[in-house]
């Protein structure tokens, strides 16, 4: 059961902090293209993650006989594991970009 929660929470958490790291890679400089920034990093972590759903749920349902519904449990493990996913993803975004501009203050 441990493994499950690891599976279906933990790796959509560490996908969302990689991916606010990655794109805060050059920080915004308003909030539009900060908007820009998060929305671009939310569809590529959508996709990611969705795939990622399909691979694991497919496993499953592929054992228990029934696959016909993979695509829509794929589609709600990736919204539901949003709530995980995404204020992690804009935290990390947000701490990156500080530390970036910390460093190019003083240099």
């Amino acid at each position: 059961m441990i493994a499950l929660a690891l599976i279906s929470w933990g790796v959509p958490a560490i996908v969302g902090i990689l991916m606010g790291f990655w794109q805060a890679k050059r920080p915004a400089l308003s909030a539009a293209e900060f908007g820009k920034h998060m929305v671009i990093a939310g569809l590529f972590t959508a996709v990611i993650l969705f795939c990622y759903h399909m691979v694991w749920l497919g496993a499953l349902m592929m054992a228990d006989g029934g696959v016909s519904r993979l695509g829509s449990w794929a589609w709600y493990w990736t919204a539901l594991t949003a709530i995980v996913w995404l204020p992690l993803m804009v935290i990390a975004y947000i701490i990156r970009a500080m530390r970036l501009r910390s460093q190019g203050r003083t240099s």
